[in-house]
C-alpha cells in the first residue's frame, strides 16, 4: 500500500519538481536558439562530403577535392655557428673553480658538523699557560 502524504510534503515535492522542469526547459530552450543560429550561418552538408574554402583576390569558391601537396625536403643538420661542440678553455677554467668551491663549502660544513657532534663548539676558550702553549704550537 502507498505511503500517505501531507499536504505539506506534496507541496514541498511539487515546488522541487517545479524548479526542474524550469531548469529543463530553459535548457531546451537555449538549445533550440543555438540550433537555429548554426543552420541559419551554415547549410547543411551531407555527411562524408569534404569541401574546402579558397580565399582568393576574386572572391570564396569551394574546392570539391584537396589539392595535391609535395612533401618538402627538410634540412635537419645544424648550422655551424649553432653548434655547441667547442671547447673554451676560460669556461673550463670558470666550471673547475665553481666545483673546487664547491667542495671547499662541503668539507666546512663536514668540519663544522663533526665538532658539534664532538662538542667540540662547547668548550671554554683556552686561558693563560695553555693559550700561550697553543699559540706558539707546543
Amino acid at each position: 500500500m502507498a505511503k500517505r502524504q501531507t499536504e505539506e510534503q506534496v507541496i514541498a515535492s511539487l515546488t522541487r519538481w517545479k524548479s526542474k522542469l524550469k531548469r529543463s526547459i530553459t535548457m531546451i530552450d537555449k538549445l533550440e536558439r543555438q540550433l537555429k543560429r548554426m543552420q541559419r550561418t551554415a547549410p547543411a552538408k551531407p555527411k562524408g562530403e569534404l569541401t574546402i574554402i579558397e580565399w582568393g583576390v576574386s572572391g570564396v569558391r569551394e574546392i570539391a577535392e584537396p589539392p595535391k601537396v609535395e612533401k618538402a625536403e627538410i634540412d635537419t643538420s645544424i648550422p655551424p655557428f649553432l653548434q655547441r661542440n667547442k671547447v673554451d678553455p676560460v669556461a673550463d677554467q670558470i666550471r673547475q673553480e665553481q666545483a673546487d668551491l664547491k667542495k671547499k663549502k662541503a668539507a666546512g660544513r663536514i668540519a663544522k658538523m663533526k665538532a658539534k657532534q664532538s662538542g667540540e663548539t662547547r668548550k671554554m676558550p683556552l686561558t693563560g699557560k695553555a693559550a700561550l702553549a697553543a699559540i706558539r704550537g707546543e
